[in-house]
Parts: C-alpha cells; sequence; structure tokens
C-alpha cells in the first residue's frame, strides 16, 4: 500500500516543442525544457518537435526526441498527437501554447501566456473570434492550466471561467545570456555595427505593437528632452511599433536609432549599457524583456500594467501606462544622477534573482504529478 512517503511515481510526459521560435513563448519553451531535461532523474521526457527547427538541448538518456510532421493548426496535427500520446504511452501531456491536442485520452497541461487577444484587438475581427474560440477550447480539454503570472491567472479565472484550483502560477526566468558581466569591448561593438553612443535610453518594439505603447514611450523621451536632458534613444525589435510611430513625426527625434531584430548575445550587450530600459507596455502576461534587462542590471522604468508590477517588485520603478510626466521624470533622473542609477541597477539585478528556470521546472514537474494524481482519482471514481 502506497504511503505518503513513498517517492511520486515515475512519469511519461508529452512536451509540445514545435512552438520553439524568436517569441517569448519560444524562450519559454527553451528555458523550461532546458531545466526540464536536469530533472530526467524524475520524468521521461518525450519532447515532439519540428525538424526543420529543433529546440537547442543536451542528449539525455531519459530524453526522447519525436518529429511531428503534419502541420500545426491541422486535423491531421490533432490525429498525429492522439496516435503518438497513446504509442508513447503519455501519463501527461503538455501544450506551451494555446493549441492543445483535442483527441488525446491523457491529462493535459496548456500553459497560457497572456490573454491579449480578449482584452485588446490586435487582429481582424475574424481572425480575432478565431483565436478567442481556440483559448476557450484550450480551457475546455486542459486538465490543469499554467500561468505566467498571478496577474494572468487572474485573468484566466475570470475571462476563461476556469476554476482557481485548475490553475497554478509559474514564474518565467532570464536565460543565462542575459547577465550584468560586460565583456571588453562591448561596447565598441554597439558603436560601430549600431551607431550606439552614451548615454541611451532604450525602448522595445513588437509585433503586437498595440499593446507595447510605444508611442507613449517616445512621448516620454520627448519630455526628457524638454527638461534639458541630452541622450540618444534606441529602439530594438520587430518592425511593427516603429511602422505605427513612424506616422506621427511629433514622437520622432533626431537621436534616435532603431537597430530592428538583434541576436540574444547582442541584446544582453545592449541591455548591460542604458541608462535605462523604459517599457510602458498597456498589458503583459509576464513581461520578458524587463526581466532580461533587470538581469543584465538595467535599471528599469516600466508601467504598472498586466504583471509588470508582479515581476519588476522592488527592482526598478512602476508607474500608470499612460503617466507620461511620472515615467518623464524618472528617466531625467537616472540620466543626470549617477548614484541614483547604480541604487537602480543593483535593485534590477537583486529582483532578476528570485526568478529561475530550474525552479520553474520544479514548479511545472509538481503540476504534472498534481495532474496525474487528479486523473487518476478521476478514473477511480468514475468506475465507482
Amino acid at each position: 500500500m502506497a504511503t505518503d512517503s513513498q517517492q511520486p511515481p515515475r512519469l511519461r510526459v508529452g512536451f509540445d516543442a514545435r512552438w520553439y521560435n524568436d517569441s517569448g513563448v519560444g524562450a519559454y519553451v527553451r528555458g523550461l525544457l532546458g531545466a526540464m531535461v536536469q530533472l530526467e532523474d524524475e520524468l521521461d521526457l518525450i519532447v515532439y518537435e519540428n525538424l526543420r527547427n529543433p529546440v537547442p538541448l543536451p542528449d539525455c538518456s531519459k530524453v526522447q526526441r519525436v518529429a511531428l510532421r503534419a502541420k500545426k493548426y491541422s486535423i491531421a496535427e490533432q490525429l498525429e498527437l492522439a496516435r503518438r500520446s497513446s504509442e508513447d504511452r503519455l501519463n501527461v501531456f503538455h501544450s506551451p501554447f494555446y493549441v492543445v491536442p483535442l483527441f488525446t485520452r491523457c491529462p493535459v497541461v496548456v500553459t497560457v501566456h497572456d490573454l491579449i487577444p480578449f482584452l485588446f484587438p490586435i487582429y481582424s475581427r475574424a481572425k480575432q473570434a478565431i483565436v478567442r474560440a481556440g483559448y476557450r477550447m484550450a480551457a475546455r480539454k486542459a486538465t490543469h492550466i499554467i500561468a505566467d503570472s498571478d496577474n494572468t491567472s487572474r485573468d484566466i479565472q475570470k475571462i476563461l471561467w476556469v476554476r482557481t484550483d485548475n490553475v497554478s502560477t509559474v514564474h518565467l526566468a532570464p536565460s543565462e545570456v542575459y547577465q550584468p558581466k560586460t565583456d571588453p569591448g562591448e561596447f565598441d561593438l554597439l558603436q560601430q555595427k549600431y551607431g550606439i553612443s552614451q548615454p541611451y535610453v532604450l525602448l522595445a518594439s513588437a509585433r503586437n505593437w498595440r499593446t507595447k505603447n510605444l508611442e507613449t514611450g517616445l512621448r516620454v523621451l520627448k519630455a526628457v528632452r524638454a527638461m534639458g536632458a541630452k541622450f540618444q534613444t534606441v529602439v530594438y525589435g520587430p518592425p511593427e511599433g516603429m511602422e505605427a510611430c513612424n506616422a506621427d513625426e511629433s514622437v520622432l527625434s533626431p537621436e534616435m536609432k532603431y537597430i530592428g531584430y538583434i541576436a540574444a548575445d547582442e541584446l544582453a550587450m545592449l541591455y548591460r549599457h542604458p541608462s535605462v530600459f523604459l517599457f510602458p507596455s498597456l498589458y503583459e502576461g509576464f513581461g520578458l524583456p524587463v526581466l532580461e534587462a533587470m538581469a543584465c542590471g538595467c535599471a528599469v522604468v516600466a508601467s504598472s500594467a498586466g504583471a509588470l508590477a508582479e515581476v519588476v517588485g522592488s527592482g526598478g520603478q512602476v508607474f500608470d501606462p499612460h503617466d507620461v510626466r511620472g515615467m518623464a521624470d524618472a528617466v531625467r533622473e537616472l540620466l543626470g544622477d549617477p548614484d541614483k542609477q547604480k541604487h537602480w541597477r543593483e535593485a534590477a539585478y537583486r529582483r532578476s534573482a528570485d526568478f529561475s528556470w530550474m525552479e520553474a521546472a520544479r514548479e511545472t514537474l509538481r503540476v504534472y504529478h498534481q495532474t496525474h494524481k487528479s486523473s487518476l482519482f478521476s478514473r477511480v471514481a468514475h468506475k465507482s
């Protein structure tokens, strides 16, 4: 007879890694799986992936990599996932995105990163309706939902009508590339390659530009210049946000440098040298760019919207996303006071240490065991 002192059963977990890419979901897949493989003595991990875009993971004896050939968002995909979950004798299937396998017999865990499609008009009406339906379908199919933050957990309960005990918060973490140690000559590289000069204030563009509030960020920096501060504005990331701002010349400045998408190692360099990273987003399910900047020892001024106040904590200054004057005063102070900048750099790095992919992996493993146990209990109750 089993006792509480016995070790939990070894689980066979299927993880849908086909969502690995250069987005926040991709960072989640890589970060979580990279830590999961270090727990190989506690579970058998079957990683389903796209052969053309495999997740970079070390070889481990208890990790099996399986290529899926069906296209995403297709009936063939659903049939292949159902077949694989049966053949691989899965105890739990984990989808890191709201697209879930509908015909699997094993319990499904799904990670919901945010509910932006319910809160902002980011697509056409038809696509928005389809995406929302996908989220609702995932919520009905999932035995348990993982949220990136307590804020997203509350959104899931309120918008998708999910019971509190069916949602767990597991925070994300920065990858190992984001750290404060400066390599010799790295700022020279930024100068030569991108034309960046100090002091500079860093901003992020994004594909879902409507929620990133980049225009307000540029208005903040215009107000800082009106206070007499001299600095360069540097914007990185996909072009959609900048393209939207280019229509309003009043927020642009001749000192601005847009450098586009850059690789993680160079982004870490970019985070290590600004006077401040300004992130005035209207909503974040977590806010990974802010945490990555903090892990590099970068002073942060961010909005308090969504999960940002939860993530930033004592590591940065947060304001209402429309408080142009409040953010401008904070940025101006950081530009003009080296001691204040040092204080907030140190606070940012201390706060970033509270987030770890290994801890995220262990918390996720607890969700797997909880989900498996709940499924077994439901089967016994159903039979009786």
